[in-house]
């Protein structure tokens, strides 16, 4: 859960505004050393072996996975010159991203492999301890507000992630964005069940390094999390999947020639973004 959280943020990066990624990204491996000491405390040796392997990780994520981040734009940006998105486009992009979250959690898993065991008892505790504090403000955040609050701080937060990409929406547009957001179910109570088996199955296995069952355990919390869903969580994601897949597809189909302007104007930017930044850690 830790490296999974941290090692986010470097796919994340890739994502963000043009000035803004050329500068976070670059800096990505100090954040994550940053943010690593917010969970728990290493010196000496052990502090020095981590910063060398998220150096590591975040040049193999530069060389290897941004050159497919660009490819994906260039396939979507050339669906999009022919108009050619429908629901399955839609879904295959979808399975695209995630397939480049797997592939990030494949790769840093071998790294918790490593230091996990070289944690003491005392920094094992700490870790344990600070995320379930993290998850107990998760808990606390998500009961701060009614249903009501929820449902429009999310329905106001779709409307600014869409005009940020094609300009002001109309109200033909917003309906589509508001039914989305009222059929999507909110699933609060079962992702926090789900974080709290994923923590309760990681302390269990980071009480002793040494089992033989250390190993496995690791791996599957690492690559496979997803298996603690429960049933019903499972199908609620899946649900809510396609009610997004059908409503990005009706949005598309809503275009107007300016903002499919805008929209390709967007992604052939960080188009750019992400080829400096290749060249950038190629020749470094």
């Amino acid at each position: 859960m830790i490296l999974r959280r941290l090692l986010l943020i470097i796919f994340l990066a890739s994502l963000l505004s043009a000035c803004s990624t050329q500068f976070g990204y670059r800096l990505a491996d100090t954040f994550l050393e940053w943010q690593l000491g917010k969970y728990v405390e290493v010196s000496g040796q052990l502090e020095r072996d981590i910063d060398a392997s998220i150096d590591e990780l975040h040049l193999w994520h530069a060389r290897s996975e941004l050159p497919r981040y660009r490819d994906l734009l260039d396939e979507l940006l050339t669906d999009l010159d022919r108009g050619d998105i429908s629901e399955t486009t839609i879904l295959s992009y979808s399975e695209h991203v995630y397939d480049l979250w797997r592939r990030i959690r494949y790769q840093v898993e071998p790294y918790a492999q490593v230091y996990l065991p070289r944690l003491s008892i005392a920094q094992r505790q700490q870790l344990i301890d600070n995320l379930a504090q993290r998850l107990e403000e998760e808990r606390e955040e998500a009961q701060q507000l009614s249903a009501e609050e929820r449902f429009e701080q999310s329905y106001e937060r779709m409307i600014e992630r869409a005009e940020e990409w094609l300009g002001r929406v109309h109200a033909d547009q917003r309906r589509i964005l508001r039914r989305w957001v009222t059929e999507t179910e909110q699933s609060d109570r079962l992702w926090l069940t789900y974080q709290e088996s994923w923590l309760e199955a990681f302390q269990e296995a980071l009480a002793d390094p040494a089992d033989k069952s250390f190993s496995d355990q690791i791996q599957l919390l690492m690559t496979e999390p997803e298996l603690l869903r429960s049933a019903e969580l499972q199908a609620q994601i899946v649900r809510n999947r396609q009610l997004g897949i059908a409503a990005l597809n009706q949005l598309y189909k809503s275009l107007s020639e300016p903002q499919k302007l805008r929209l390709k104007s967007k992604l052939r930017d960080y188009r750019a973004t992400l080829t400096e930044l290749i060249e950038h850690y190629r020749t470094d």
